[in-house]
């Protein structure tokens, strides 16, 4: 997790299924800040729905605490996942990292 003034970023990268279950629950764990959350996916290769609970997980924690997420996916196929879990509104969900910034920002990409 890095610090971009006040925005938090999270990156995860490779394959993660439910053997990478407990890295990924650590890395998707709120800072202090009250800053917007960007989860950078750009990189993973595939994500089981262990990945999709956890990122559910977050997104709650997030909102609850007011905070602004987006997910960052580079892969196609991770996008399709999400869609076909039913959750593509479910997420703020970009294949470009400055619309994402955009959108964390506060204004429409």
């Amino acid at each position: 997790m890095s610090r971009q003034s006040s925005l938090c970023v999270v990156k995860l990268a490779g394959e993660l299924d439910i053997g990478q279950r407990e890295a990924v629950a650590a890395a998707l764990q709120l800072d202090d800040g009250d800053g917007p959350v960007l989860v950078d996916l750009g990189e993973v290769v595939y994500a089981d729905s262990t990945v999709i609970g956890q990122l559910l997980r977050f997104r709650n924690e997030a909102e609850a605490r007011g905070r602004r997420i987006a997910l960052l996916i580079g892969s196609p196929q991770f996008a399709r996942v999400l869609q076909y879990a039913g959750l593509a509104d479910a997420f703020a969900v970009f294949d470009n990292r400055a619309a994402a910034l955009t959108f964390l920002a506060g204004q429409r990409p």
